[in-house]
């Protein structure tokens, strides 16, 4: 009886951690993402910053780099916190962000592509392959009102 009573246990936590990844996940700095993260390369990441352009796509900046974007997209495993994203995007077209999700570094040329072609060539993310790095983002976990003017 005990036995089962603690394999249902374990199967409950296995199923919660597999539904809503680490349960202690630290949050990563984007700017270090950014510059570390190397090419064709990807993780799991949990990162915050300032959220702009759109909802389900946009644009995460962080104060410390202030030259650097990240492209974001939005591929949620669940609605939470969404509708407070869209409401104070629409308010003020800024949001403070904690968002977790796959942080992709610079992609690789395709292989298609001459050597020298793809020596030289730099592709990005995002409109107009603009952003060195992107992230996919699974959850967001919190949503506030951004002071960045």
């Amino acid at each position: 009886m005990a036995q089962a009573r603690e394999l249902r246990l374990i199967i409950s936590v296995l199923m919660f951690v597999g539904a809503h990844g680490s349960c202690a996940q630290t949050r990563e700095s984007l700017c270090n993402l950014q510059h570390q993260v190397a090419q064709g390369a990807r993780r799991s990441v949990r990162v915050s910053g300032t959220y702009s352009s759109g909802v389900d796509m946009g644009v995460l900046k962080n104060a410390e780099c202030p030259g650097q974007g990240t492209w974001v997209e939005l591929a949620l495993r669940s609605n939470q916190n969404k509708k407070r994203l869209k409401k104070i995007m629409d308010t003020s077209g800024r949001v403070k962000v904690v968002f977790e999700g796959e942080f992709y570094g610079p992609p690789e040329p395709d292989l298609n592509l001459p050597e020298s072609v793809r020596k030289a060539y730099n592709p990005g993310w995002g409109h107009l392959g603009a952003f060195k790095t992107k992230l996919v983002v699974y959850a967001i976990v919190e949503a506030t009102q951004s002071s960045d003017h």
